[in-house]
């Protein structure tokens, strides 16, 4: 039962959809949404808590889908009963609205490094480990009080890809 899949259900954009999720399935060479979903979690699951715990608090803030495309699709993954735990682990300590905010973001994440650094430069610096107290230091110079969670996310997610080598420990 430990290889047990877990069906996961969660809403996306029209555009997100056809933009960004075929885009990276079409990038990372995939059949499956639950195939490249798995392959990106792998690569930024112990990265997450750490980025998670800059902001903090999240307060349970409403996460916008998208504001510019309001027709919705009802999206489904296949996740390992573990990759289901954590996210539902994150999602409970950092007080999330919902676990698909996070499900979103690591997509959105992919999607925005792949772009700016091609899929071979992001694959090569998102395998290494972050210089997480740089990030911190960074974020917070940028931030102000007055930013919503949401706001928040996009900044943080924002200034690693914009930045990511400098965020790296070089080997």
């Amino acid at each position: 039962m430990k290889n047990k899949k877990h069906l996961f259900h969660f809403i996306v954009s029209e555009s997100m959809n056809r933009n960004v999720i075929d885009f990276l399935l079409k990038e990372f060479k995939v059949n499956t949404f639950s195939k490249l979903f798995e392959t990106m979690f792998r690569l930024v699951s112990k990265k997450i808590p750490k980025m998670k715990r800059i902001i903090g608090n999240y307060r349970s803030e409403y996460a916008v889908i998208d504001n510019t495309d309001d027709k919705r699709l009802d999206k489904y993954l296949r996740i390992s009963e573990a990759d289901y735990l954590q996210i539902k682990r994150w999602h409970s300590l950092y007080n999330e609205f919902g676990m698909a905010s996070t499900v979103r973001d690591i997509i959105l994440f992919f999607y925005n490094g792949v772009v700016k650094y091609g899929l071979e430069g992001f694959l090569e610096i998102v395998g290494k480990e972050l210089r997480i107290d740089k990030l911190k230091n960074d974020f917070l110079s940028k931030m102000t009080q007055l930013l919503n969670i949401v706001a928040r996310k996009q900044l943080l997610y924002a200034l690693l890809i914009e930045n990511y080598p400098k965020y790296v420990y070089s080997t």
